[in-house]
């Protein structure tokens, strides 16, 4: 029988190769699309697609961080607003640009923070705490182990309606604005359907979202989606109401224009 060792890696470097070699002890079948790849929030440890096509980022740590996860989210923030981009740029990993990324975050161990931590935020995250193992013959290899999520028991919320939203609002002159907005989008075309969430009311055509109001205390956000030609949305814009005298026009119509993108499809 084979006496294994439980050894730690000199250096994160060290770390990171081990892991590069043993890709499939982690998730059969993942593929690297770039180590270390460079982006404008930062450089991810791993870019990777998996066996489905869905784009992993993947970040690792010798040890317990608490950054890890803060670190990753800013990743994840550019990485999914660019999928469509880096599906064109490495195109023979057959990426589905459709599919929003994974998140995979390794360390040594998680502290109970990140554990909860992790099921308080969108996209879902899986933690994988790492053991390395050396046997007689000076074999090095890595093992995972999955880390179960605590279960957050949460009282069903009360749902809000669309005038419990506007008047979470404490500013009289801006909820008459939040009710012309209102109008306005509900009057760009035919079949447009407004639903209220615990924090918004959105629209949408098709079943697509094509713009929301989203109420704070002394102001209002105007927000949609931005949608191609091809009907895909790459990317998400918002302007802030505070005074009631902001010009809005231009927001208005590219939620119009996104609704003419749909309408023709």
């Amino acid at each position: 029988m084979a006496i294994l060792k439980k050894i730690k890696p000199k250096n994160e470097k060290e770390l990171h190769s081990i892991i590069e070699k043993e890709l499939d002890a982690l998730e059969e079948g993942l593929d690297i699309v770039r180590y270390e790849f460079v982006i404008t929030k930062g450089v991810p440890d791993f870019l990777c697609v998996d066996s489905g096509g869905r784009l992993v980022i993947i970040e690792v740590k010798l040890q317990e961080d608490e950054n890890i996860l803060f670190q990753a989210l800013r990743y994840f923030n550019e990485i999914d607003r660019d999928r469509y981009v880096i599906a064109k740029m490495f195109s023979k990993k057959e990426i589905n640009p459709d599919e929003h990324p994974r998140i995979l975050l390794i360390a040594e161990r998680f502290s109970d923070d990140i554990r909860r931590l992790s099921t308080l935020v969108i996209p879902d995250v899986e933690l994988y705490e790492y053991t390395l193992l050396k046997t007689e013959e000076g074999k090095e290899g890595i093992c995972y182990h999955a880390v179960s999520l605590p279960k957050i028991e949460e009282a069903p919320s009360k749902p809000k309606s669309i005038k419990d939203i506007k008047n979470y609002m404490t500013e009289d002159n801006l909820k008459s604005i939040f009710d012309k907005v209102f109008e306005e989008i509900k009057n760009i075309g035919k079949d447009i359907e407004e639903y209220a969430t615990q924090d918004y009311v959105g629209f949408r055509y098709r079943g697509r979202q094509i713009a929301y109001l989203w109420t704070h205390r002394k102001s209002f956000d105007i927000g949609m989606p931005l949608i191609d030609e091809n009907g895909r949305t790459i990317d998400y814009e918002s302007m802030r109401i505070e005074t009631g005298t902001e010009d809005y026009s231009e927001t208005f119509q590219k939620i119009k224009k996104s609704y003419e993108i749909l309408s023709a499809k």
